[in-house]
């Protein structure tokens, strides 16, 4: 029907207007394979969300991961349906992605290896969305992996977007625990070795009675590690829940320095001594 109406309109001279609507015709048909495709990428995305509907970081992580692989997937399908819109036949396609896959090859070669890194980065557990990992100079929270790049925000709030291909060295803040250090300096005045056994008796204290949270084992006073120049430098090791060692260091220095208080033990500053020396008439 639709050559029967195309030659007699070629044969009244509205070649032209026929070229014309046909082009938009193609156009509205790219456009609804567009609105086709959102529609469908949606909706798995949907699927995905109630399929890892537990709220932790290995759901979030996969979550992440499997929508940025539909994503290609649809937008790569797309681009097959507009091609064939346009009258570029399979074989053609298949010619193009060959060439597609010289020239990544040859000119993307980042992109390969970007994506061949987050493969890696997913296949041995890294990180997971939610961990706080830094890489290089940068350090934050993982807000999304995908197979391409890694996704950091840091505490002011800003998004470090990082090519997996980047990623040689991580260190990962939030795997199993972590170890916050706390160092007290106390002065010279005070008897040490009573300060050491107010703190243990502080620590035990707060760890039995839980007042100090993310806390998983009994908090150790390691001793000496400094003479400053105005106090004598004492640390202390706590091992807390990943991710919480800041929040439990900011506790403790809290508690410490309101049973300081109680014991009538000073926080040092600093002090200087000066040397007066008198002379006498004949200038001695």
């Amino acid at each position: 029907m639709r050559e029967f109406f195309r030659s007699k309109a070629i044969e009244l001279g509205f070649e032209n207007f026929l070229t014309a609507v046909d082009f938009f015709y193609k156009i509205l048909l790219c456009i609804i394979a567009v609105v086709v495709g959102q529609i469908i990428l949606k909706i798995l995305i949907r699927f995905l969300k109630s399929a890892f509907n537990k709220v932790n970081r290995k759901n979030e992580t996969a979550f992440t991961v499997c929508s940025s692989v539909f994503k290609y997937f649809i937008y790569f399908g797309i681009l097959c349906q507009i091609l064939l819109i346009f009258g570029v036949s399979p074989a053609s396609l298949i010619a193009v992605a060959g060439v597609g896959s010289v020239a990544l090859g040859l000119g993307a070669q980042s992109l390969v290896g970007d994506i061949i890194s987050g493969i890696f980065i997913l296949m041995e557990n890294q990180y997971d969305v939610g961990d706080i990992i830094q890489v290089n100079e940068y350090q934050g929270t993982v807000e999304s992996i995908g197979l391409k790049t890694t996704k950091l925000r840091n505490y002011n709030g800003d998004v470090y977007i990082i090519p997996n291909g980047e990623i040689k060295i991580v260190t990962n803040c939030c795997k199993e625990y972590n170890r916050a250090i706390i160092e007290i300096g106390t002065p010279y005045e005070c008897d040490t070795e009573s300060v050491i056994n107010i703190l243990t008796d502080e620590l035990v204290r707060i760890y039995s009675e839980g007042e100090v949270k993310d806390i998983i084992n009994m908090p150790e006073v390691l001793g000496i590690t400094e003479f400053g120049d105005n106090s004598v430098v004492i640390r202390i090791s706590v091992d807390c829940r990943p991710g919480r060692q800041w929040a439990v260091e900011r506790d403790l220095r809290l508690k410490i320095k309101k049973r300081f208080e109680s014991e009538g033990i000073n926080i040092p500053y600093p002090q200087r001594v000066v040397h007066i020396v008198k002379e006498d008439n004949n200038g001695n």
